[in-house]
């Protein structure tokens, strides 16, 4: 078995089971990738893909247990590699982050310049989508790190700092009925249509399970990734907005009212996560420290040893503060 043919099985298995897809991303030919994968398969005495004729049309279930293996497989190979560079060169390098529009573009500026300042070899990749879509490039590699907010139910393997806590805003236009109010109850904001984040209007948010404890009636008529998109239709008369309190700009957004939500609505969490098996080089580091300074690196390591005991019983670890499982 060689470490190519698991790189020809998950490239095809990321790329949709096209071989002419993968083929393309491995800089080869198809005929080689599809050769790779017979090779694999001769080998391990067993098929990894359904087939009809000459295409792939999904998995085996050996399949999906040899791509797990193989990707973790892969994964280390690049952390040796990492570890290498780390130890010869930790001024150059990339951190890939996938984050959402909020993060993007309110918080990680200031601390993106801090670290360019201090690793100004680095080069940081930032890829934006909904929590769901930034995880799943995480689990494929295609980044370093998540930022996100809200439920880690889908974060469960992973390890996960908690950033920091923050409150939403309500905004409305100067004009709107609520504009006279320095403060407003549940049931007033459920009386109005609401405009919010994508995801904050499932089940599991917290911003429907406070509508739901406190048996109100609401309806969201929009939602959006961007919180300049949600002030945009905020202010055509749409709704009424709820976003991120660090994405009000008082000049900028000067012809919004803004109204708190202390005691309205719970707080929100930002956290970071990586895989258990990410090698963190110094830049690595050095970008948790600026996010987030009381994240000690004696706390990140203990998080992921903790993780690293879930898949191996045997090794043994101190046990870690709560806050940081």
């Amino acid at each position: 078995m060689k470490l190519q043919q698991l790189r020809f099985f998950v490239a095809v298995s990321h790329n949709g089971l096209n071989v002419t897809a993968a083929a393309k991303q491995l800089f080869t030919s198809q005929p080689g990738v599809s050769r790779q994968v017979r090779l694999l398969e001769d080998e391990l005495g067993f098929s990894l893909f359904v087939r009809q004729g000459k295409a792939l049309v999904a998995l085996t279930q050996a399949g999906k247990e040899v791509l797990k293996r193989a990707e973790r497989i892969l994964k280390e190979v690049e952390n040796i590699k990492a570890f290498s560079h780390e130890l010869t060169n930790d001024r150059h390098g990339q951190l890939n982050i996938a984050t959402t529009h909020t993060q993007a573009r309110y918080v990680l500026p200031s601390v993106l310049k801090q670290l360019h300042e201090v690793y100004p070899g680095i080069k940081v990749n930032l890829l934006q989508g909904t929590s769901q879509q930034n995880l799943k490039s995480l689990r494929e590699g295609e980044v370093d790190f998540v930022i996100s907010s809200g439920s880690t139910e889908e974060a469960t393997d992973l390890v996960k700092l908690d950033l920091y806590k923050w409150q939403r805003k309500i905004v409305v236009p100067k004009g709107h009925a609520l504009a006279q109010k320095e403060s407003i109850t549940l049931a007033e904001l459920a009386k109005h249509p609401l405009i919010v984040y994508v995801g904050n209007d499932q089940q599991n948010s917290s911003l429907v399970q406070a509508f739901n404890q406190a048996g109100l009636d609401y309806q969201i008529v929009f939602t959006a990734r961007d919180s300049d998109v949600i002030k945009t239709y905020v202010r055509s008369g749409l709704g009424v907005g709820i976003i991120a309190s660090m994405a009000v700009d008082k000049k900028l957004d000067a012809d919004l009212h803004t109204l708190g939500t202390v005691g309205l609505l719970p707080l929100s969490a930002t956290w970071l996560a990586f895989s258990p098996s990410l090698f963190l080089r110094g830049f690595m580091h050095e970008f948790i420290q600026l996010f987030a300074p009381h994240v000690k690196r004696e706390q990140v390591q203990s998080a992921i040893d903790n993780k690293l005991l879930l898949v191996d019983p045997q090794k043994q670890v101190e046990p870690i503060d709560s806050a940081w499982q």
